[in-house]
């Protein structure tokens, strides 16, 4: 007889985004699907990471991740955020934003508990949350502004959710939640008992005069949230796993036992050299990411409107929603996907990746965190 394998595991199946980015790669084609990020991550951080692994920082690194790369989070955390956080105990290191997310989810919840996630959402947030043994419950945004509605947002909290998710500026939808949103969904958080993970790893890159907001920052929210975020998109360093968690002193102390659990640590050299070359990078260089962003957004844009898409607003983020019905019709957006790359070896996903029960819009994301020269390529493509 054949073993089974364990329920959870079962129902795995590549994402979307993956297999794009294999069926890119195959083909030559240009992958706008995966958020690789392939931008060059800044010199003076490769050149203090490089010296941390000649120095040999090759042992375990401690459970929360290193002390003075923690204060340096928590400098950070003041200027930007305008949260105050002990390095000490209010902060912990984890293996990128999606290990301290995990470890945020199991230090909060129980088995079955439900969480609360705004559709469009990414799916990785979602997925998380099944393979752990606990509810994903959704509450659907729409266009135009990705606008909340409080009284049904309410009712959906009141029928049991333990934790609320939020992604803000958030993926795929590039929607930047205002300080009057955040106030309001804390404001029934409070009410109603409910844990508060925000996962903020693109706090940096926001257009149209956008400022990022940081829920925890607000009057009485700090004690009731995880803040997840990282190093992987404001360097470019998607693939060297630093993450790293705030909020409260008893929440984080667990989380830290339960990163040891899974991961041990973070990488420890890489912890290391980051930490020597934040104090080298100023203000000025976080300031420039939306700016070198934008122009990037903007040449993928012009693209596909010229190819007949009609590109959504975008407050945030390096992905965009654009939609194909001009240019495809009705297509279902997976149907849409396999022909944008038959027809122009251009690797996009599919709508339904973001929603729930089959729901589907005729938009596909694409990423334009990518070197201009690819760009350019993907330009021309989409224009031939």
């Amino acid at each position: 007889m054949e073993l089974s394998l364990a329920r959870r595991a079962e129902s795995l199946r590549q994402s979307e985004i993956r297999s794009m980015t294999s069926r890119s790669v195959a083909r030559g084609g240009v992958n706008l699907s995966q958020g690789l990020c392939d931008l060059p991550t800044p010199e003076v951080v490769k050149a203090a990471a490089c010296a941390a692994i000649t120095d040999d920082n090759n042992t375990y690194a401690p459970l929360n991740g290193k002390r003075r790369l923690r204060e340096l989070i928590a400098e950070k955390l003041k200027w930007f955020n305008g949260i105050q956080a002990d390095p000490e105990k209010e902060i912990t290191v984890a293996s990128g934003a999606t290990g301290a997310y995990t470890c945020a989810l199991l230090a909060l919840l129980d088995s079955g508990d439900r969480v609360l996630n705004f559709e469009p959402f990414y799916g990785y947030h979602v997925n998380l949350i099944r393979l752990l043994g606990f509810e994903p419950v959704f509450f659907r945004l729409e266009q135009p502004g990705w606008k909340i509605d409080l009284d049904g947002l309410e009712k959906k909290l009141a029928e049991g959710v333990r934790a609320v998710v939020i992604n803000t500026p958030a993926n795929p939808s590039g929607k930047v939640f205002t300080r009057e949103e955040l106030a309001a969904v804390g404001e029934l958080c409070q009410k109603y008992g409910i844990w508060i993970i925000t996962d903020e790893i693109y706090e940096h890159i926001t257009f149209g005069g956008r400022r990022h907001v940081s829920i925890a920052s607000l009057p009485g929210m700090f004690s009731r949230t995880v803040t997840v975020a990282g190093f992987s998109k404001t360097l470019a360093m998607t693939g060297w796993r630093l993450g790293w968690a705030s909020g409260p002193a008893r929440v984080i102390e667990k989380m830290s036992l339960i990163s040891d659990l899974l991961y041990i640590c973070a990488p420890h050299p890489l912890q290391e050299g980051v930490a020597r070359a934040l104090p080298r990078l100023d203000k000025s260089y976080y300031e420039g990411l939306a700016g070198k962003y934008e122009a990037k957004r903007r040449l993928l844009a012009e693209a596909l409107a010229d190819a007949g898409f009609c590109v959504l607003p975008l407050e945030g983020t390096y992905f965009l929603l654009a939609d194909y019905s001009e240019v495809y019709g009705n297509l279902k957006s997976k149907q849409a996907m396999e022909r944008l790359f038959e027809e122009k070896g251009v690797a996009s996903v599919p709508a339904a990746s973001f929603y729930s029960a089959g729901y589907d819009r005729t938009w596909l994301r694409f990423c334009f965190a990518l070197e201009d020269s690819e760009l350019e390529r993907a330009a021309g493509l989409l224009r031939g």
